[in-house]
């Protein structure tokens, strides 16, 4: 069993939270995991990136076609920029909502 997050609900027994919810800590805690190996990986990307960035100088390439497709990758790094840097709200954003799920799920049922 999974959360909206991606990670296992299950126990290392395969045992699953209370009624299939985990508390909502550990399920903030597991979204939380999920985002920092996201982190990670962007972070990953933007040394790449920055790696690239340092070898080629302005001379490497010039012309009329090397401004294109400077152009170009400029504006895809800026567009990825700008993604990498949302990930903090968005993180939020998913853990909050998956404990909103979980309290939900986790609630007593009426007539239940």
């Amino acid at each position: 069993m999974n959360n909206v997050c991606g990670n296992s609900l299950t126990d290392p027994n395969g045992k699953v939270g209370v009624m299939g919810v985990p508390d909502e800590d550990k399920l903030g805690n597991l979204c939380r995991q999920d985002m920092n190996r996201i982190e990670v990986s962007a972070t990953s990307i933007r040394t790449a990136i920055k790696q690239v960035n340092d070898l080629v100088g302005r001379d490497t390439w010039v012309g009329h076609a090397a401004d294109v497709w400077g152009t170009d990758l400029q504006g895809r790094m800026g567009a990825l920029g700008r993604l990498f840097n949302s990930f903090p709200a968005e993180e939020n954003r998913l853990v909050s909502e998956a404990q909103k799920k979980q309290a939900q799920m986790s609630s007593p049922k009426p007539g239940g």
